[in-house]
């Protein structure tokens, strides 16, 4: 007789990661709004260009601490999320395979529709991508599941590198120049239609940075969260809290002295620059996430503190309906079938509104919650992922 495989139940989960993806979302959403108030077509060119020199200093300190790195966590927590249910299937002696693939292919569809419907940005589609990736090497033993993810996370500077010998796809641009003007107009006053058929576009120049960056990126975190998953990090951080509170001293003084000098090791008049600084970056970038994943998880490890946060953890909870959630408020709030704030030049003000919105959702959450077990994309996905029995 097969066992009946059931959704981890609320009494299972695991509060601290539920936190530390709460608080990914939120690291996320600072990021993306910058990402609603400017083009892909030329995102750099227009922040590097503000007119107020404060900004441009605020904006310049805060996307150096922030850009991919929120990513890097919520990349990171969804591999754990997968060894987490690999690991009560095989307890079960249920089959995995099957059930992983509808679950990706649920999240690749919630993907296309996000692009189709609200944003360009997506990463939805690129996790379900990673996630089939990390199921072909799932059952590898750690000794080659850990150089596997290195080779991917590290993928881009291999990349660059065979660029100066060979000609490749540019993995590291999506300027239009011919759609400058375009953007500015038909995002700040455009209808939905015009904002669709824009984001589709702006979609296509943004392929092979998707295709050749953060694919490989993604796959590489995933399964770097796969291979923490299974060593129970959190349940480590919380038993030995001195001996990681050393180790996050170590990761922090490793990811500063990364974060000033990761640039200073380039020659610039290399034609392997590109690749040099790339990896510096992404070394940077690896031990300054680590290091937030680590802070977070020593904080939520003492139980006054978890109490505390539970409102973030509930935003863990449902962290499919949150993300789509805040591309939905975006949407209204910068393009022009809302409130057509599109372009603005004062980014403290648009890190503001993004504040305002997770609060907004903290709230939102703590209600939901006092009357359901789950997110309602969260449920759909169930759903999709178990079939029938995931309306149990």
């Amino acid at each position: 007789m097969r066992t009946h495989i059931s959704p981890v139940a609320t009494s299972d989960r695991i509060s601290s990661v539920d936190i530390l993806r709460g608080f990914a979302l939120f690291g996320i959403l600072l990021v993306n709004i910058l990402g609603f108030n400017a083009s892909f077509f030329n995102f750099g060119g227009f922040y590097s260009s503000l007119p107020d020199e404060f900004q441009q200093k605020f904006y310049s300190v805060f996307i150096s601490l922030s850009a991919d790195k929120f990513i890097l966590l919520f990349s990171f927590l969804f591999g754990y999320g997968i060894f987490l249910q690999y690991s009560k299937f095989k307890e079960r002696n249920e089959k995995f395979n099957g059930f992983f693939s509808r679950r990706m292919m649920a999240l690749s569809l919630f993907g296309i529709a996000h692009i189709l419907f609200l944003w360009a940005g997506d990463i939805l589609l690129t996790y379900s991508i990673a996630g089939f990736m990390v199921l072909l090497f799932h059952k590898l033993s750690v000794k080659w599941q850990i150089p596997i993810a290195v080779f991917f996370y590290f993928f881009i500077g291999i990349w660059l590198c065979l660029g100066v010998w060979v000609a490749l796809p540019d993995a590291m641009s999506s300027t239009c120049t011919e759609y400058l003007d375009k953007a500015k107009t038909v995002y700040s006053s455009g209808d939905y239609f015009d904002c669709m058929k824009l984001r589709l576009q702006e979609y296509a120049a943004f392929r092979n940075i998707n295709l050749f960056y953060y694919l490989p990126k993604i796959t590489g975190l995933t399964l770097f969260g796969y291979i923490a998953s299974k060593y129970k990090l959190h349940k480590r951080v919380s038993e030995k809290k001195l001996r990681w509170f050393i180790v996050l001293i170590i990761t922090s003084t490793i990811g500063a002295v990364a974060y000033f000098g990761y640039e200073k090791i380039v020659n610039f008049e290399s034609p392997f620059a590109n690749a040099v600084y790339m990896s510096g970056y992404e070394f940077m970038n690896l031990f300054i996430a680590s290091s937030y994943l680590l802070l977070i998880l020593l904080i939520a490890s003492f139980r006054p503190m978890a109490k505390l946060l539970r409102p973030v953890a509930l935003m863990g909870r449902m962290s499919l309906t949150n993300y789509l959630m805040q591309s939905l408020i975006l949407s209204i709030i910068f393009y022009g079938w809302g409130f057509g704030l599109f372009g603005q030049t004062d980014i403290t003000s648009v890190l503001l509104i993004a504040v305002s919105v997770y609060i907004f959702q903290l709230f939102v959450n703590l209600l939901w919650f006092k009357f359901n077990n789950q997110g309602p994309m969260e449920k759909l996905w169930r759903r999709l992922s178990y079939g029938s029995r995931g309306s149990d």
